[in-house]
């Protein structure tokens, strides 16, 4: 049986109807369903989605990638997604419905990622809340993007966490 990533149960008791747990090809939502209903949320969350619909479903099905949701009676509420390799682990795209927005969903989503690998991310120079939460996680700023971001044109944020940093 899979054990729950360490911050798991601490979050499930401040929030007993949110259920985060790790998606596979093998689980009971295929992939075109998670893509419909991953496409949803992003849409409620950016107002242009950053991915196409294609690219999810590519994303969904490569065997590097990983992908943990979080649901509150069946509604798709946040969700991470993140490639890993030998050595390190990338976020590659995590989103939290704005109604379900600070009730730790990230932080328990976030508990996911490998422990024993450096983890790299990318985030928009101005999304603040995005920063603040991943200096949290103990990010730190390692490079900057010029104009890596289109519509609107904006500077990208490398972000890194050591191995076992949490």
């Amino acid at each position: 049986m899979a054990k729950d990533p360490p911050g798991i149960q601490r979050f499930l008791h401040s929030a007993p109807m949110i259920k985060i747990r790790k998606w596979s090809a093998n689980s009971d939502v295929d992939v075109a369903t998670l893509t419909k209903g991953l496409e949803q949320l992003l849409l409620a969350v950016y107002e242009v989605s950053p991915w196409t619909a294609i690219q999810m479903e590519e994303v969904l099905r490569s065997d590097v990638n990983s992908c943990a949701l979080a649901e509150d009676e069946g509604l798709l509420v946040g969700f991470l997604v993140w490639q890993e390799t030998d050595f390190e682990a990338e976020v590659l795209q995590i989103a939290v419905l704005p109604s379900y927005q600070g009730q730790k969903i990230a932080t328990a989503l976030f508990d996911f990622l490998p422990a024993d690998k450096e983890i790299f991310l990318e985030v928009r120079e101005s999304n603040k809340p995005a920063l603040l939460f991943y200096k949290k996680e103990k990010f730190e700023e390692i490079a900057r993007r010029k104009a890596y971001y289109h519509a609107p044109m904006e500077d990208a944020i490398v972000m890194k966490r050591e191995i076992h940093e949490r």
